[in-house]
Order: C-alpha cells, then sequence, then structure tokens
C-alpha cells in the first residue's frame, strides 16, 4: 500500500509541495493533515488482507507509526519501523490488522533528520524489450498442464481473476494481484549468488491504472524495494527499473488497480552480458509410453519453436527404449531406437548422442512421464547464460501429480539412503518460498534424472548400468556437479509412494548397496550396510508385505555377484519376468465396490510401553498364536506407509489406492515371516565375508567408465 495514494493534492498544508511532502527535523506529521478521507480498517483488510505493507519513497531518516483508534476502545498499535535512505528510496513498515475488525488507520511520520517523502514514480512509456535481455517470463495456469492459480497469481478482491480463455489477469477497481508466487517470483538469493546479474528490471504487458511494488521476502520479513504508478490508456510494455537488489530471499510484484486494470504478461530483465553461450540436448527416455511422450514433445516443442531467443539453441531427442515409435510420431525430436537398457542406457545414449554432435554445451535429462512447464527450461537456460561457475547444473523440484501444489522433493541427498529436501511443503505460500530457497546443510548430492541439466563438458564418468533406480545418485556423485534448485523449476510426477511394488524395491536395494561399494566417502563399512539393508527389509516384512522384503532378499543375494550379475542382466529382463511370476500377493487388483465400509485400522500413536514391548519381541506379532489376532478384514490407504503400527494383531488388510483405483490385500503369515528373515540372515553372513571382494569388483569396473567405450560396444550389440 502506497502512503501517496490517499493524499488529497488539493490540500492546503503547507509541507504538502505537489508531490513532495517536507517533514522539519524534530517534527511530527500525521498522515490523516492531507488525507482524502479517513482510512477505515475493515475496507483496508478487505483489499489488502490481514497483513500488509506500508511502502513510501523517500530521503531522510523517519520512524513510522501506525495505529487504529476507534469509538469508544483504547487506540491500539499496529506497526513502528524506523527507515533511512540517504538518496531517493523505498521504506516500509509492516501492518497487522488481524485482530482488528473496525476503527480508523492513523498514520504519524516522525522526522528523525530532515526528510522528504514523494510520489511514486510515473511509469507510463512504451519500451521495446530485447529477447536477449530477458531472464524468463511471467507463467500462466493452464488447464492442459497446471490450473492451481495460487501457484501462478495470487489475488485479493472479489473482481480480481484470471482469465483461462484469454490468458490474461483482470483487474477492478481496487483489486490487486500478488505475483510473488512459485512461478512468477525471482530467486534473487540463487540468482546474486551464482550467476552475474546484478542488476535487475521487471516488465508488464499492460493496460489500465496501478500501483506496481515490488516485494522482498526473506526470514528477516518483508519490504517494498520500489513503487510505481503504471499509466497506459491502451496495452502498452512497461519497464521497472529495480537496479541492485538483494542477495536473500525472493521478489515479486504486487500490482494495486486505481482503475481497471489488465495484466497481458511480464517478466524480469537485465543488462548482464551472457557469461557463456548455451546451446542445449534434451534427452528423453521412453519404453512404450506412446502417448505421454508424443503429448511432452509435442507441447515442448510448441514452446520453443515460439521462443524469440531460444528457438535455434534447443534440440530434443527422445531414446525410444520400446523401439515402438515411429519419426513421424513426434517430428520435433529426434528419435533414436534403443534396446531397452533401462533410463540409465537410454539417457546415456542421449548424452553420448550430443558429445557426437559436437554443437551443444548443456544436456537435459527429462523423464517421459514428467510433465513441465516449459517456462521452467527457459529459465533453466537463462541462468545458464549468467552462470559464473561452469561446473553448475540445475536441478528441478518434484510436485505431486495428484496434489499440484505439494512438492515432494527439492533436491536430495544420499547417506545410507536417499533424503529427499524440502518434502511436502505447500508451494502456494509466500514464506514457504523463502524456506524452499534455503541452501540447507547438508547440500544436495544429486539431481533426480526427471529434470537435470548440466554442462556435457564436464562430465568426467559415464554412469553404472543400473537400468533404473539410482544412475542419478551415482552419476551426480562421480561428476561432482555444483548443484542448484530454485522455485518456479520442477516437475510433477506420480508420487513414489504410489509406485512402490515388489519390482521398485529389488531396483532400490541392489543400487543403494552399491552406492557404499563405490562411492568412498558413503562408505561406512559392512555392518553399517547390513544395517541399512535390514532397515529396508523390516519396514515391509514387519507389515505383511512379505513379496516385497522378498524381493528385497533376493536382490541383495543377486547383487553379490559383482559385476557380471549387472551385464548378464542389462535390460532385467529375466529379474522382471522372474518377480512377476513369483510374487503374486501383492500384484495390484481393480479396487473392489463397497471397500469404504470395511472397517480402517486406525494408528495407534501412543502405545503404551508395555505394548510396545510386546510388538518388538513378538517381532509385530508374528511369535504370537493365531487365538489373538483380530479376525476379519481391515483397509489402509496407500499414502498411510508405514503399515507397522496398524497392522499389529490384524488378521487381514486391504490397501487400497483410490488414485489408480487399485487394491492389495496383506494376510498375515508367520512362516513366509520366518522364511524371509532365512534368507536375509544367509546372504548376509554371505556380503560379510565377501565385502573386501566386492568392493574391489566394483570399483574396478566404474573406473572403467570414465571412458565411453563401454556404453558405446553395448549399443552396437
Amino acid at each position: 500500500m502506497d502512503i501517496f495514494q490517499f493524499v488529497d493534492r488539493l490540500s492546503s498544508e503547507p509541507c504538502l509541495m505537489g508531490d513532495e511532502l517536507y517533514i522539519e527535523e524534530g517534527k511530527w506529521f500525521r498522515w490523516d493533515q492531507i488525507q482524502l478521507a479517513s482510512l477505515d480498517a475493515a475496507s483496508l483488510k478487505e483489499r489488502y488482507g490481514d497483513q500488509f505493507s506500508l511502502s513510501l519513497n523517500f530521503v531522510g531518516k523517519l520512524l513510522i507509526k501506525v495505529g487504529i483508534s476507534a469509538e469508544g476502545k483504547s487506540f491500539t498499535w499496529c506497526g513502528e519501523k524506523t527507515v533511512e535512505a540517504h538518496k531517493p528510496g523505498m521504506g516500509a513498515c509492516e501492518i497487522d490488522l488481524g485482530r482488528i475488525q473496525t476503527g480508523t488507520l492513523e498514520i504519524s511520520l516522525h522526522a528523525l533528520e530532515e526528510s522528504v517523502v514523494f510520489d511514486s514514480p510515473v511509469c507510463d512509456t512504451q519500451k521495446d524489450i530485447h529477447p536477449e535481455h530477458v531472464l524468463y517470463d511471467f507463467l500462466s495456469p493452464t488447464y492442459e498442464l497446471c490450473c492451481e492459480e495460487p501457484l501462478y497469481y495470487r489475488f485479493a478482491g472479489d473482481r480480481a481473476y484470471y482469465s483461462f480463455e484469454d490468458k490474461t489477469v483482470h483487474l477492478k477497481k481496487d483489486t490487486s494481484v500478488d505475483l510473488l508466487t512459485y512461478f512468477n517470483a525471482f530467486s534473487s538469493v540463487k540468482w546474486k549468488k551464482y550467476t552475474n546479474v546484478d542488476h535487475l528490471s521487471a516488465y508488464l504487458d499492460f493496460a489500465g491504472e496501478a500501483l506496481a511494488e515490488i516485494i522482498h521476502i526473506s526470514e528477516k520479513g518483508k519490504s517494498v524495494l520500489a513503487a510505481w504508478k503504471l499509466k497506459a490508456a491502451r496495452r502498452a510494455t512497461l519497464e521497472l527499473p529495480l537496479g541492485a537488489y538483494p542477495d536473500t530471499g525472493i521478489i515479486g510484484l504486487r500490482i494495486h488497480a486505481e482503475q481497471e486494470c489488465t495484466l497481458y504478461g511480464g517478466g524480469y530483465l537485465t543488462d548482464a552480458p551472457e557469461t557463456q553461450p548455451v546451446r542445449l540436448g534434451i534427452g528423453i527416455t521412453t519404453y512404450r509410453r506412446e502417448d505421454a511422450v508424443k503429448a511432452s514433445v509435442a507441447r515442448l516443442g510448441k514452446a520453443i519453436a515460439e521462443h524469440p531467443l531460444y528457438h535455434d539453441a534447443i534440440d530434443i531427442t527422445v531414446v525410444d527404449n520400446g523401439q515402438t515409435l515411429a519419426p513421424e510420431d513426434i517430428p520435433d525430436a529426434t528419435l533414436i531406437p534403443n534396446r531397452n537398457l533401462g533410463g540409465t542406457g537410454g539417457f546415456m545414449r542421449s548424452l553420448i548422442h550430443y558429445q557426437d554432435e559436437g554443437a551443444y554445451t548443456h544436456c537435459l535429462f527429462m523423464d517421459d512421464d514428467a510433465s513441465c512447464e516449459a517456462g521452467s527450461l527457459f529459465r533453466s537456460m537463462s541462468f545458464m547464460r549468467h552462470a559464473k561457475d561452469m561446473y553448475v547444473a540445475v536441478s528441478g523440484a518434484m510436485l505431486s501429480e495428484n496434489v499440484q501444489f505439494i512438492q515432494w522433493e527439492n533436491g536430495a541427498w544420499f547417506d545410507k539412503s536417499c533424503h529427499p529436501m524440502h518434502c511436502n511443503y505447500d508451494l502456494r505460500d509466500s514464506n514457504t518460498l523463502v524456506l524452499n530457497e534455503k541452501e540447507d546443510a547438508p547440500q544436495p548430492t544429486y539431481g533426480a534424472w526427471w529434470f537435470f541439466m548440466f554442462p556435457i563438458n564436464n562430465v568426467e564418468m559415464y554412469s553404472f548400468p543400473f537400468f533404473v533406480r539410482g544412475d542419478d545418485i551415482e552419476f551426480s556423485y562421480t561428476n561432482k556437479f555444483n548443484i542448484v534448485r530454485m522455485n518456479g523449476i520442477c516437475v510433477w510426477q506420480e508420487d513414489f509412494k504410489i509406485k512402490e511394488s515388489p519390482t521398485t524395491l529389488y531396483l532400490d536395494v541392489r543400487s543403494h548397496v552399491l552406492h557404499h561399494l563405490v562411492l568412498e566417502h558413503i562408505d561406512h563399512g559392512p555392518a553399517q550396510i547390513l544395517k541399512m539393508v535390514w532397515a529396508f527389509f523390516h519396514r515391509f516384512n514387519w507389515a505383511y508385505q512379505y513379496d516385497t522384503a522378498n524381493a528385497i532378499a533376493m536382490s541383495f543375494s543377486d547383487m553379490q555377484g559383482g559385476p557380471k550379475y549387472w551385464l548378464d542382466n542389462m535390460d532385467t529382463t529375466k529379474i522382471r519376468a522372474k518377480i512377476k511370476k513369483r510374487y503374486t500377493q501383492e500384484a495390484p487388483r481393480p479396487l473392489r465396490r463397497g471397500y469404504q465400509d470395511i472397517p480402517e485400522a486406525r494408528e495407534n500413536i501412543r502405545l503404551p510401553f508395555c505394548t510396545k514391548f510386546i510388538r518388538k519381541v513378538s517381532l509385530n506379532g508374528h511369535l504370537l498364536p493365531s487365538c489373538m489376532v483380530r479376525k476379519g478384514m481391515s483397509r489402509l490407504g496407500k499414502y498411510q506407509v508405514p503399515f507397522v503400527n496398524r497392522i499389529f494383531l490384524r488378521d487381514e488388510v486391504l490397501v487400497h489406492n483410490e488414485i489408480n483405483e487399485t487394491e492389495i490385500v496383506l494376510k498375515r503369515n508367520p512362516r513366509y515371516f520366518m522364511k524371509n528373515i532365512c534368507l536375509m540372515a544367509i546372504s548376509s553372513l554371505r556380503f560379510f565375508r565377501s565385502y573386501k571382494m566386492l568392493k574391489r569388483e566394483y570399483r574396478t569396473f566404474l573406473a572403467s567408465l570414465k571412458q565411453d567405450n563401454f556404453w558405446r560396444n553395448t549399443f552396437n550389440k
């Protein structure tokens, strides 16, 4: 809220001279002396919300004090701030009306030294925007990809809205739009640290009259960096020069309509020169997901072709492991048929393709089932163009495909197991966006291949032939990229919990063990590896998921065959066939009607000590007689993991997945439970004895992947 928007410019107050208010040192000035009308608290809350900033353009040193007066009530202070500027700049005072229902807002300024308050500068001149100066454009929701408006725009006022039909923001008088959102905020902390972008501007494709403010939010609070009065009788492109910007938090625009307005678009600009030319090769690996990959390539290809700067700087390659696509299916991409070597083989094939081409500086690995805003791609390109460190790689966050504003992972680190960072963040909240930009300790150690952009020339090691699961971890570790994450760069994917199955756990466990054997800095010896594997195993074996637990035991045993095991099973055909044939209990079936009538297996959050003790010594009830088990079926949702607490002393549990409309039935089976423990014990003893030999064999093989000979020979078979 700009303090000058309420001024009566015809006021006889001698301190007010046109668009400037002069206050002598030591003087108090009450703003109601020059107000057009009193400031009603209820009306302000409706316009701006419970918490907002009072901003002013000034020079000098001022104490701002804000309070509420109401008839029959004591005066209530709701904001106070000392601001100082030795040249014209912005100051702001945060106002909290959360507990205020009625009353009049009163503003007082105390000049701690001689000060001048100015009206905001007018921005009304059409500007020509050069594509090479644009860092990235604002994004808008779409029905095809994501229609969660708060990820793009937040509105105040009933008559402010985004039109999906004409793709514009409409603001009636006294309404506002906030672009301090996941996709449209500017990550000042990351751009300042990693790029040469020291000065920033915003531009708006706009019509109408409004007040525009650039807001900065950090862990220390919120402030207004600059403000302008926008005036455009017809559609025009207006530039808002900010200049130098803070090196913390995030920056975003807030536009308050003084008359009816329309926002057609906008973005962020810089005059900083690029530090390196960037030509990007996108590698997408697919296996019999024709519809998904055709839709992704068509959407990205169209956006790339229409981009004024990057239309000839980005290429798409699809590696078809299923060999079911034809070139005419994806005219916007190069098609490379490949035998099914999983994601690992597909991505290595695309990397070598772009290395052979010789014209590309960077590569982006992207899953075929990952939905991505094209704007995330262009934002990453601009970041790379201005990067100061040539080892910088950009890792995209994963957002939930089912609840699109929930973040599953924004970077991850690996030590004994995978640890997703900033998990379950609700990205609709601006304060959460500040936390999402924090560079926590530990730093991310790998970038997931659903969106991972990296410099090709800095690749020192090719990936181990994992097929899938774990390849991105080892690739990031062995190539020592400086991984950066930021708001607005992401994909939407199906949640990991939904994908859990005996197959995925088989692949997960073998890759986890291998990482500990080949990566020196996370090798903690055989005892720690066994502790990790048994933790995986117990989680499922104790929860009646005996098939998955058995797959974990089998995986642990199989990978002790050394590199030969991996080379003999690069396409995992035999492994997947064996898993499909052996594990039928956890094979999904169509969800039955009336499943909600089955009583829910409620979680025992506060189990008494004796119950916890019994659970442990009885191995979650498996050693207790069947007469102590509750008969009949209970139900659990797929998301209600881990199941261990909930299934204790239950005979049968239906696990339902409402999203995919499937179910599995888990039944208590002490004999299967003990069989799995015996298998794990045998494998553990064998591993302990062969640990040194396995480590030596695997590290010798990994060293051979510094050259591309292994993968070239594999592709030529």
